[in-house]
């Protein structure tokens, strides 16, 4: 009994051992079996490009592989185990509460992190299992950069598209719109959306995307209605490379091509009046050379100058001068042919093309025609003016083959023209050149006429009527040219003025006339000498202080110059500042030749006029005509209630000084007291005694 209990237990071990033993191996198998698995999901995790770890139901991280380490910016090492919520950073602590709403709710969240120091962005997505939740970090940088730089391309874009004076549009082969936006659809009245799926038309012609449909790039500018546009063009392709439609930029120029307009007519067109210029008269005359040359026929060109138009200007003021150069420019056209050419190179000057003639009578009757639109007076800004003009033609070929001949030739006829007197017509012939070339000589002499000391002055005696005593005298220039002789100012001042050279013959004269005045008032302490000056001298801003600056030269006082102005230029604006600045100095102003003018005698209350000259048109019939003695004695009268000097110029008899002095002028001026004299002369009217001047017998 006892033994087979033995041999039962004995067995009962044996068996027991072997389970055990088979347990054994079961639990190492099941052991490698785990770690097996575990080793391959670490694999798995390392091989994913995304960073991960893994928490379990207590928030302590279990697995982190190594992206998830980089994103950490810690070691695996120092996390496994550690609870998350010791993990400070936007990628651990700051996840908690997003793992918890995770596993409350069974959905995956996601979210992305962005990092401002780095410019770096990682996507977090947080998905929850039954007893682990599993953190998934993308780093999503670059395609976050991408993302950004294509939304801020395509608010660039957009900006552009909808700003600028363009239109950006697609169509397909069929020539319809597949797209279209741009700033330049509203200019256009056009709605961008109903465009779409319609024919090209509304902006570039169908025929035009032929050429692009062929594969060509097209460059073009086309009218819409009032607006300019300027098409770029090119063929749109697919993958292939085969043609699918067309892209093109749409660029409204319309303000471009108005500026362009707006250049050519200042280029070519005289603001004043709008007639071609000089620059686009040069163009028509060589077109016409050009066409006459080839079919051998004539044309002419007539040279067209104001009369007197300067005694305007400096009278009544350039506004009232503009207004008549456009009331001519009017009467012009409305004269003259079509076909004729009017333009206004410059100045008060017009020249006439007549682009076929049959000889010079046909420019003759042209020039009449000018002349007698101009005999009906001018209304201009409430004044009526009469105009005239004198008129020069050249013909071509007759008096010139190029454009410069023909132009100088009409010029020259048109100068002949005013020498005989103005208000007439020349034609060109050969002994107008030889006068034009006379006067061009002149001209050059002139300015070296005060290099080579050929001026000289003289000096005309001016009395005072109630002693008969000489109290001054007028500087007068003259021009002893060293091959001519003698050359009158009457010759040579119009041209100084036209040149320019006229302020450097007026400060030669006043330094002359300072010079003598200096010397004559050692004895003569009251001595006065009078100067004209010119409107061109008149215009210098420097005048006055050149004028201080000689009389403080020869030490004189202001009372002993007085400056002579024509009456039409003591009523120009433009050199009433100057005068009033010499006024000021304490310089006497008259105005000389006065009553030939177009001023009243109630304007010379708002001049800054110390006296003034009576022509001598107004004394030479003074002792006979009732007239002249009522008009000199109607001057006198306002005169001396302004309180003026009345100086009587042109004074050749007795019987004339004893009529200006009973009509109350002071001072008197003329051959009966002498002719103008050199300085040498003028001394001797001049005893130290200063008796009564003798009368010239004879002069």
């Amino acid at each position: 009994m006892i033994i087979a209990l033995g041999l039962v237990f004995l067995v009962a071990l044996v068996v027991l051992g072997l389970w055990a033993a088979r347990m054994l191996v079961v639990v190492r198998l099941a052991r490698a079996t785990a770690e097996d698995a575990v080793e391959r999901r670490f694999n798995v995790l390392e091989t994913v490009g995304d960073g991960i770890y893994i928490v379990d139901e207590s928030l302590r991280i279990t697995h982190v592989n190594e992206e998830a380490e980089r994103l950490l910016r810690t070691l695996a090492g120092g996390l496994v185990g550690k609870s998350l919520d010791s993990v400070v950073d936007p990628l651990g602590s700051e996840l908690v509460p997003d793992i918890r709403c995770a596993r409350r709710t069974g959905n995956v969240v996601e979210s992305i992190h962005a990092f401002a120091a780095t410019r770096s962005w990682v996507e977090v997505r947080i998905k929850p299992a039954a007893s682990e939740t599993l953190i998934l970090l993308r780093d999503v940088t670059e395609r976050m950069r991408a993302e950004t730089l294509l939304r801020e391309n395509e608010q660039r874009m957009r900006l552009v598209t909808q700003n600028v004076d363009a239109a950006l549009w697609t169509t397909d082969r069929d020539a319809r719109f597949t797209a279209v936006a741009g700033g330049a659809l509203t200019e256009l009245e056009l709605n961008p959306a109903q465009l779409i799926d319609q024919p090209c038309d509304a902006l570039i012609s169908e025929h035009v995307l032929e050429e692009v449909f062929a594969g060509d790039s097209v460059r073009i500018v086309t009218a819409r209605g009032e607006r300019w546009l300027r098409h770029h063009v090119e063929p749109l392709r697919d993958d292939k490379k085969r043609v699918i439609g067309a892209v093109g930029v749409s660029l409204d120029i319309t303000e471009l091509k108005r500026t362009q307009q707006q250049l050519f007519e200042s280029a070519h067109r005289d603001r004043l009046t709008g007639l071609p210029n000089r620059l686009s008269l040069e163009q028509r005359l060589n077109a016409a050379l050009e066409t006459a040359s080839l079919d051998d026929r004539r044309f002419a060109l007539l040279y067209i100058d104001l009369d007197r138009f300067k005694t305007i200007n400096d009278t009544l003021g350039h506004g009232v001068g503009d207004a008549v150069l456009r009331e001519v420019a009017g009467r012009l056209r409305e004269t003259l042919h079509p076909r004729d050419v009017i333009a206004r190179p410059g100045g008060d000057e017009f020249i006439i093309l007549v682009p076929q003639v049959v000889d010079a009578g046909d420019a003759d009757a042209t020039a009449q025609r000018v002349l007698r639109v101009l005999k009906t007076p001018l209304s201009v800004l409430g004044r009526e003016l009469f105009v005239t003009a004198s008129v020069g033609a050249a013909i071509f070929p007759d008096h010139g083959r190029t454009a410069e001949a023909i132009v100088a030739h009409a010029d020259a006829a048109m100068y002949r023209a005013k020498a005989m007197g103005g208000n007439r017509h020349a034609i060109y012939d050969a002994t107008i050149e030889a006068t034009a070339a006379e006067r061009l000589a002149l001209e050059n002499d002139l300015w070296h006429a005060l290099a080579r000391e050929e001026l000289r002055v003289l000096y005309q005696p001016i009395v005072d009527l109630a002693t008969r005593r000489v109290t001054g005298c007028e500087a007068l220039m003259r021009w002893h040219h060293r091959t001519r002789g003698l050359v009158m100012p009457n010759t040579f001042i119009p041209i100084a003025e036209e040149t320019g050279a006229i302020v450097s013959l007026d400060r030669w004269i006043l330094r002359e006339a300072c010079g003598t005045v200096a010397r004559i008032r050692k004895t003569h302490p009251h001595f006065r000498i009078s100067v004209n000056l010119s409107p061109r001298d008149l215009r210098e801003t420097d005048l006055p202080d050149v004028v201080s600056a000689m009389l403080a030269e020869h030490e004189l006082t202001p009372d002993a110059l007085t400056i002579e102005v024509t009456e039409h230029v003591a009523l120009d604006d433009a050199v009433v500042p100057a005068l009033r600045e010499l006024c000021a100095i304490g310089l006497r102003i008259e105005v000389d030749d006065f009553g030939t003018g177009y001023s009243s005698l109630a304007y010379l209350k708002r001049l800054p006029v110390t006296g003034l000259k009576i022509d001598r048109a107004f004394i030479a019939d003074i002792a006979d005509d009732a007239y002249d003695q009522a008009i000199v004695g109607s001057i006198v009268n306002v005169a001396k209630t302004l309180g003026l000097n009345v100086t009587a110029e042109g004074i050749e008899t007795d019987a004339q000084i004893e009529f200006v002095s009973s009509l109350g002028c002071t001072e008197a001026q003329g051959y009966r007291f002498g002719t103008p004299l050199p300085y040498e002369q003028l001394l001797r009217t001049l005893p130290s005694a200063a008796p009564a001047l003798r009368l010239v017998r004879g002069a």
